[in-house]
């Protein structure tokens, strides 16, 4: 009698919550803009509590996935327990039955357990509760991969992690987040979540159209290729369906530092000829390799990132700086951020007169790469707005963009699915992530098209459209290529209106012959690729000519300047 009394009151102190869900798909990406107010938000109640404090999540569903929203009052890095301390469990019940499962607690039997900090799976339907499933086994996803006081999660909904047993066999679930570290529980005790699916259709992801809608943008792919993949004779069909469904103009290649120049431009110049006799141009520093359908002219070295200058073909009237990187691995966020630091340096130089590098005002700047930002989210904020945290070693930290604005981290969606992740190994640890990126200076580049494909998620029809393999991606990498299209406002375009102020025959050997479009008098100055000053002259329509013989063979900056404040910048490639 006593412990039947006993039960009773322990129903009466329980809330009960339960939700019906409005049907929404999320796209896993690390952007929250899309879980909005009207989707159901369980909040805490107000506690002061040290560490990690879990204050809300949101929940919906489509009809492939279970979306989950976590907010937090602090960063943390949600499937791993440091660089800060965390120890946050997620717990599903999936048939409601208290009896059931593994017992979290008095009012909570999970079937499902996920030690977020420690990449820990549990699958507890056959009563136990030994590690015996993967985030695969579910087809777990989350996003950001940084350290962030807000993350994503999607889990799907026909999983059957141990073969036998469906993962959700009812239309309801009832949820539970925990951090072991402080004993924070959301729902706190005494209080139950339950979520009700929703049946409601949602409208698919359309399919991105992988081919260029404008044949002037610029096609850029950054692609870790694993270990020197392009090497192994077993993956070269995969890596030429790939290239060829994409038809990139500039790649970023890293992990490749076994591959040589010549080894990586036949390959181009095979799957992907250009018709001219120069064919692709290739540069290489250590693991990272550049190839380019346009001559590269310059190049600098920093620690593991490789920026070249590329010369673009005249019709965009300007060059591209573009950096292909490969940052240190896995938890050294030292490491990382040093190297980072010294990128903003470098483009902070870039800017101004002097230094290592000097650039022509408004040259586009697009950084690319596989670069391992699964820690603190520091390094990915120092790439955008430029703050340097070694200030004594590469100095004071500024906007990286021309107007003095932040550089912009494209988004880059699947091409096939709504989730970002570039990275997946199924048999890892770690669910998939974003690891491979595309930032650039969106003050003069416009993103016109961004995409990751992954062959294994695309359909039949949409394989055989591309002349693709369902297990091309796959077998050929476990990271998976970024592709951006870009374009150049007509502004830096000689698709401008404005007409040109002379013209002249390019490349230039030994005399520079102008043809001027008024007869103004011009001061005419010639600059190398490092912003130095090389020639200083006045010509005009009766006096045309520059003696360049003594200009060694290379690209140089001609600017010519009126008294009537007009000015243009064009390039000369000397013989």
């Amino acid at each position: 009698m006593r412990s039947i009394t006993f039960l009773c009151s322990m129903i009466l102190l329980i809330s009960f919550k339960t939700s019906f869900s409005q049907s929404k798909t999320i796209f896993i990406d690390g952007v929250f803009d899309d879980w909005t107010s009207d989707l159901q938000t369980y909040t805490d109640t107000a506690e002061s509590i040290n560490g990690i404090d879990l204050l809300e999540f949101q929940v919906t569903n489509d009809d492939n996935f279970l979306y989950l929203r976590i907010k937090a009052n602090s960063e943390f890095d949600l499937t791993g327990g440091t660089p800060i301390l965390h120890d946050l469990f997620l717990y599903l019940d999936t048939d409601l039955d208290v009896s059931t499962g593994f017992a979290v607690r008095d009012d909570f039997g999970a079937e499902l357990g996920i030690d977020l900090a420690d990449r820990i799976l549990y699958n507890n339907f056959n009563g136990t509760s030994s590690p015996n499933i993967f985030f695969s086994d579910i087809t777990f996803r989350s996003a950001p991969t940084v350290t962030s006081d807000e993350f994503e999660i999607a889990i799907r909904r026909d999983a059957i992690p141990d073969g036998v047993n469906a993962l959700f066999p009812i239309n309801q679930v009832k949820i539970l987040f925990r951090n072991v570290d402080n004993f924070d529980w959301l729902p706190n005790l005494n209080n139950i979540y339950t979520y009700t699916f929703s049946s409601n259709p949602t409208s698919p992801y359309v399919p991105i159209d992988l081919s260029k809608s404008n044949s002037s943008y610029i096609r850029i792919m950054g692609y870790n290729t694993k270990l020197n993949g392009l090497l192994d004779n077993d993956k070269l069909d995969e890596y030429e369906r790939i290239l060829n469904a994409i038809n990139p103009d500039i790649v970023g290649f890293v992990e490749s530092s076994g591959t040589s120049e010549s080894y990586i431009k036949s390959l181009f110049d095979t799957w992907l000829p250009l018709g001219n006799p120069n064919g692709w141009y290739v540069e290489k520093h250590g693991g990272e390799v550049t190839v380019s359908r346009w001559e590269i002219t310059q190049q600098w070295d920093l620690e593991r990132q490789f920026p070249v200058l590329i010369d673009l073909p005249s019709s965009y009237q300007t060059d591209l700086l573009f950096t292909n990187a490969h940052l240190t691995c896995c938890g050294n966020d030292e490491a990382r951020q040093r190297q980072v630091d010294e990128y903003a340096a470098f483009i902070l130089d870039a800017k101004t007169s002097g230094g290592i590098i000097t650039l022509l005002e408004d040259t586009p700047i697009v950084y690319s790469g596989d670069l391992n930002l699964v820690g603190l989210s520091q390094q990915l904020t120092t790439l955008v707005t430029g703050d340097i945290q070694d200030t004594a070693t590469y100095g004071n930290g500024a906007p990286l963009d021309w107007d003095d604005s932040d550089m912009k981290d494209e988004n880059v969606l699947q091409s096939d699915i709504p989730m970002n992740y570039t990275w997946r190994n199924d048999f890892s640890a770690f669910p998939p992530g974003k690891l491979d990126y595309m930032i650039f200076s969106d003050a003069v580049l416009q993103a016109e098209k961004s995409y990751t494909l992954q062959t294994e998620v695309m359909s039949m029809s949409r394989l055989s459209e591309y002349n693709l393999l369902i297990s091309d991606t796959s077998t050929a990498s476990d990271h998976l290529p970024v592709i951006v299209d870009f374009s150049i406002p007509q502004s830096l375009s000689t698709t401008s209106n404005e007409e040109d102020l002379l013209t002249f025959s390019n490349p230039v050997k030994n005399r520079l012959k102008i043809n001027f479009k008024s007869q103004e008098i011009f001061k005419l100055s010639i600059y190398n690729l490092s912003g130095s000053l090389i020639k200083l002259e006045t010509k005009s329509k009766y006096d045309n000519e520059i003696d360049v013989s003594d200009l060694t063979s290379g690209v140089y900056l001609l600017t010519a300047e009126s008294k009537f404040d007009k000015a243009q910048s064009f390039k000369i490639i000397k013989l």
